[in-house]
Order: C-alpha cells, then structure tokens, then sequence
C-alpha cells in the first residue's frame, strides 16, 4: 500500500503519572479495553473473583446500577465495564490479551475461571511460539487471553519449528 501522507509518530515513553485514586495511579492509558455487560454486577465479579482484576472506579449510579466499572489487574490492564443490551458478544474473532507474571499464575487462572464456573475456551497450555496461554470467555461471550512466558522454551529453531505448525493447519 502506498500511501503519500507521512505517518504520525506515536511517543513511545511512559505516560505520566497525574495523580492517585483509591491507592491506584492515575495515568493517560495508552490502551484499555471497554465492553458492555448484560449483568454487570455478575461481569465485575467474574473479573475480580477469577480472573484478579481489582475494582478501581464504580459510579456514578443511577437506579442502583455503576454507568461505569473501571477494572485495573495491573499497570496498563485495563478494563472499562458499561451495563449494556442484552444478547451475548456478537464474534469471537476479537480476543484480548493480558501479560501475566509466569506460566504458573496462568495456569492458577484457568483454575480459578473453571472453579468460578467460567468458560474456558482453551486451557492453559505452551504454544509453538513459547508462550504459555489460556483463553477464557467472560460472561457475555467476550474473550480473553492470559499470556505468560512458557517455563520451558521448545526445542529447535523457531522458523522450522513455525514451517512445522503451518504444515499441520494446511
């Protein structure tokens, strides 16, 4: 594709800290996910109780119900949560993912999401690519993708390694 405008150079620094709320630093997120819930309240603690994500903002409310849930499970994991139409999510073609600490707090994860009567879409496992992941559906269908580092890497090169995979989904 050619395209003859220059392209915008996007900063790559740190943003920066503005302030504090709740014991949680405030900062311009470079990115965050924002999704509707059917059940909110059912939404935020499938969030908190299994997948670690901590309640930064809730409000303002109006019959009862938050317009607005701010998740936080780590610096730059963010999550904006709306009461939202019924109906589950419409494609699971987008899938998010979060970094996680090691392979062992994914694998504490998939536990936690299968305990909480989650949807696991693929369980906690090492990839080709030498990644150790688990892909869960929160309760609206939205998906989710916990990544770590694998605690062992694959054998081998990783272009042939890479070949071999293409090979088996041909």
């Amino acid at each position: 594709m050619n395209n003859s405008s220059p392209r915008v150079a996007h900063s790559q620094a740190e943003p920066p800290t503005l302030g504090e709320h709740g014991g949680y630093p405030i900062y311009p997120m470079p990115a965050f996910v924002s999704l509707t819930a059917t059940d909110l309240a059912a939404t935020v603690r499938f969030f908190t109780e299994a997948l670690d994500f901590n309640v930064m903002f809730s409000g303002p409310e109006i019959q009862g119900v938050p317009l607005l849930v701010h998740l936080r499970r780590a610096r730059y994991q963010d999550v904006l949560v709306r009461q939202g139409p019924g109906g589950r999510a419409a494609s699971a073609s987008l899938v998010v993912a979060f970094a996680a600490v090691d392979a062992d707090a994914v694998d504490a994860l998939d536990q936690r999401v299968r305990a909480a009567g989650g949807t696991v879409v693929s369980r906690a496992g090492d990839t080709p690519w030498n990644t150790h992941e688990l892909t869960i559906a929160d309760p609206d269908g939205h998906r989710f993708t916990f990544t770590a580092r694998a605690a062992e890497s694959m054998p081998g090169n990783f272009d042939d390694t890479m070949e071999q995979v293409a090979e088996r989904l041909r």
